[in-house]
């Protein structure tokens, strides 16, 4: 199945309920269907005044890749962090952190997720019945910081629908031969007269994972040995070479489960629905300095005979999460119907040392709501919804190694979103005010009041022609970390200075929009051009923290500019009998700079994907080539990135009709060593080399 982007809803109009009730519904006859229900805007495919994904369930399951990050990261405009397999946040645009928001059913995640590029976040694909993408200045309905884009993960473990039968459900297995992984989850629902109820559950597990050659990059090694050299010539002594590290990343191994359970009181006035989820997690941390002598060394004797079992150091995760959604129904003036969700979170993360010891406890306690008034039904020429929404997390670090004091963060928010439709063309509006308060012991308090703005126009100058645009002007309080870090952070091996004096930042963003469909062909593309005062990031100080022995970093606040776009082609190639054959092209290119220090670090590269798919009733063949130019225009302190070629190779079958699906994978088939220039670690762990995966989907 080729893939299908930029599709659904509106712009800045999503604002309100993408949180709640959400559902794709695809008809196979035609491109131009995909819908949204449950949101502010409701519009077909290819009708998008800015950049928007739904990623279905198949999708989710033909392109899963373990951590969110990377199983989104095939879409055009979206890259990952990765900290190893376990940790890959989104990178939307060049944009990510607190910039990115990740929803959880339309909330936040209520984690440690947006404190450090080590931090899982605590939302599971593989229970992921849609994912949400909204790019652009749209997004400023979530929070003015959310300029970057919004990531919806949409559970369904809170039933919107009733059960059709007795029950229904579906289970997934899969297996990976690049880290010897396994993964499992099912989903099951039933009903009793106007209660649904419904059990989910997943696994995930790996172990280490073969890479094709070293784990440092040659850049690396080269500057290793040369520095190496120095030390041992001002000693006098002989230098003596290393081993290392090659064929597999120590260290990077990681198991995930969780489990939920949700019930909902269903009707014609609508739905209510309470959910419970409990989520574990366990995995290293592949950034610890490892070479192979080490092994020799695991299990020496200590002065009494005992052998000493020091191991990696490792992160454990858990939450427990709490939501309600509801939708109501009612006829009051121009609003057909009440969107409410909310989710309420414990949340403990516990760095453990080699030796065992806790290095650092992370806990974070809070909740958020939202509220949205729908407005649009009938033959309206006005859609859209004003809402609220709500939060407060108690995030606090302990041990030696916490680089960030206890911190409250107290959120509210206003905000508005209407699309007038003239049929030939219409408007977008969106607004939304928003008051942030950070409380803290060991520093000062502070308190940001933000508005953000964005307007819209849309033309259908022709029958499959569509063009949009749109500016917002949006402003974004600063983080917790961003405030007040202090202090050594282990993962990471750097010292992390905050700033507690940073003011907010104001952006500027134009979004361009064109689709064309007809004659077999489908083009898409999207252009943004984004600029920032006083943009926040963590910039090298070139320095070394003598005690720490470590370098040193720092929140600092310039002007900065982001531009860029993607750009999809789809064309029908061929019938041959049974089969047709399509092809599909897509480029992304970033570029971000800031006005006195140059280049934003961690930008990803120019990169393109030429893939060619046959496709019949019960199968679809697909090829593919993934090709990342080399990355040259790097921020300070920041090494040069090797560009890669990758190939892959995919079938996806329905033997038994669209209610299986069979997925047979072949990654990076020629073993190429390939780094993401957007990884902390990319000159310390490359991707994995060639892998095979097997999967199935079964509902019933």
């Amino acid at each position: 199945m080729t893939r299908h982007w930029l599709s659904t809803a509106s712009g800045v109009a999503l604002a309100a309920a993408i949180a709640t009730s959400a559902a794709a519904q695809d008809n196979p006859a035609t491109d131009d269907v995909i819908v949204v229900t449950g949101t502010a805007i409701e519009a077909l495919s290819g009708e998008t005044l800015q950049s928007v994904d739904v990623i279905t369930l198949d999708d989710i399951v033909d392109s899963f890749d373990g951590s969110l990050g990377a199983s989104l990261a095939a879409l055009p405009g979206i890259s990952t962090t990765s900290f190893g397999p376990a940790v890959g946040r989104p990178i939307i645009r060049g944009l990510g952190g607190d910039r990115v928001r990740i929803l959880n059913n339309g909330v936040g995640l209520v984690d440690a997720s947006g404190v450090s590029v080590d931090h899982a976040s605590t939302t599971e694909v593989l229970d992921a019945e849609q994912i949400i993408i909204l790019r652009g200045p749209a997004a400023i309905a979530y929070g003015g910081g959310a300029i970057g884009g919004v990531i919806n993960v949409i559970d369904g473990r809170i039933p919107t629908r009733p059960v059709d039968g007795l029950f229904d459900g579906q289970v997934y297995a899969g297996m990976s031969s690049v880290d010897s992984g396994h993964q499992e989850a099912a989903r099951i629902r039933t009903g009793a007269g106007p209660f649904v109820f419904q059990l989910e559950a997943s696994h995930r597990e790996a172990d280490d994972f073969d890479i094709p050659g070293y784990a440092e990059s040659a850049r690396l090694r080269a500057l290793e040995e040369a520095e190496h050299e120095e030390e041992h010539e001002a000693e006098g002594h002989e230098h003596e070479e290393e081993e290392e590290v090659r064929g597999t990343v120590p260290n990077s191994g990681l198991t995930f489960d969780t489990i939920g359970a949700g019930a909902s009181l269903i009707g014609d006035w609508g739905f209510l629905g309470i959910s419970v989820r409990s989520y574990d997690a366990e995995y290293g941390l592949p950034a610890h300095e490892h070479h192979p002598e080490e092994d020799e060394h695991d299990e020496d004797e200590d002065e009494d005979g005992h052998e000493d079992e020091e191991g990696d150091p490792m992160i454990v995760m858990e939450q427990t999460r709490w939501d309600i959604r509801g939708q109501f129904n009612f006829d009051l003036g121009p609003f057909d119907h009440l969107d409410i969700s909310s989710g309420i979170a414990d949340y403990q993360h516990v760095e453990l040392e080699p030796d065992g010891e806790i290095g650092t406890l992370f806990e974070s306690e809070g909740w958020e709501a939202r509220a949205a008034l729908v407005n649009g039904g009938g033959d309206s020429r006005w859609n859209g919804s004003v809402g609220i929404q709500m939060l407060q997390t108690d995030l606090s670090a302990s041990g030696e190694e916490a680089f960030i004091p206890p911190v409250t963060t107290e959120d509210i928010g206003l905000f508005a979103a209407q699309r007038y439709d003239l049929d030939s063309y219409g408007f977008d509006l969106g607004a939304r005010v928003e008051r942030r308060e950070l409380d803290t012991a060991t520093g000062p308090d502070r308190r940001f009041d933000t508005v953000s703005l964005a307007a819209g126009t849309f033309w259908r100058p022709a029958n499959g022609l569509f063009l949009g645009v749109s500016l917002a002007r949006t402003e974004r309080a600063p983080t917790d970390a961003e405030l007040y870090s202090d202090g050594l952070h282990a993962a990471t091996g750097t010292v992390e200075i905050g700033n507690s004096s940073l003011g907010k930042e104001t952006g500027w963003a134009l979004d361009g929009t064109f689709r064309w469909s007809g004659d077999g062909w489908r083009v898409e593309t999207g252009a943004f051009y984004s600029h920032f005062s006083d943009f926040i990031y963590l910039a090298p100080t070139g320095l070394e923290d003598p005690v720490e022995e470590a370098p040193v970093y720092r929140y600092l606040q310039d002007d900065a500019t982001l531009w860029g776009g993607e750009v999809y082609v789809e064309h029908d190639l061929a019938e041959l009998g049974p089969w047709a054959l399509v092809g599909d092209f897509t480029l992304e290119y970033v570029q971000g700079e800031t006005d006195s220090f140059g280049n934003l670090p961690r930008m990803p590269p120019l990169s393109t994907t030429i893939g060619a798919e046959l496709q019949r009733d019960i199968v679809d063949l697909r090829g593919e080539i993934v090709w990342a130019a080399d990355q040259d225009d790097i921020a300070n302190s920041e090494l040069p990135t090797d560009g890669y070629t990758m190939v892959n190779l995919s079938a996806v079958a329905r033997p038994f009709g669209s209610d299986t699906r069979l997925i047979l994978e072949a990654r990076n088939i020629t073993d190429e060593e390939g780094r993401l220039h957007t990884s902390q670690l990319k000159d310390t762990i490359p991707l994995p080399g060639r892998s095979f995966r097997i999967a199935i989907l079964q509902r019933f």
